[in-house]
């Protein structure tokens, strides 16, 4: 699926390197990234909508395909940002002591890749506000939210949560 034609489910899987099966479209589809997408470029990027536009159309101009090239990335890596944040519900690390062996989310270990996508997707922003000669806003992009499992499925039972 397309995202205002900036970035695509593949793309955003791609960039996390995780498959089809592990996060499939409709688990993407969930998290209404359009929206979160389109508020947040709505804040900084002006008329976005016409740069797409321009920079997809048959006779874009050099300019135009940059901007357009830039919009992309960002889209890409922010979006992917947004889905990072909840990595310790989909990917799963497998633990063993030697005889038995399980499977649990890493709370901590998948905050790294949250960070890496909105530097990415930040270093994207700041070249296209250079491009577009616009001073930046002195702003950052943060979550406020965290994902964790409620009990350890290795070591709890289900009936000890409460």
């Amino acid at each position: 699926m397309s995202l205002f034609s900036l970035t695509t489910f593949d793309q955003i899987r791609g960039v996390l390197t995780v498959s089809q099966a592990d996060l499939p479209d409709e688990v993407l589809d969930s998290y209404g990234l359009e929206d979160d997408l389109a508020v947040d470029l709505d804040d900084w990027a002006g008329d976005w909508k016409a740069m797409s536009a321009a920079g997809a159309a048959d006779t874009a101009s050099e300019e135009d395909t940059k901007r357009y090239r830039l919009l992309k990335l960002f889209s890409k890596y922010f979006c992917a940002a947004q889905v990072a944040a909840t990595a310790p519900v989909f990917v799963l690390t497998k633990t063993s002591d030697g005889s038995n062996e399980g499977q649990r989310g890493d709370s901590e270990g998948f905050l790294w890749l949250q960070k890496a996508m909105l530097t990415k997707a930040s270093q994207y922003r700041e070249k296209l506000l250079d491009l577009l000669n616009v001073a930046p806003v002195d702003s950052s992009m943060t979550f406020t939210s965290r994902v964790a499992p409620a009990r350890d499925p290795v070591t709890e039972a289900r009936s000890d949560v409460s």
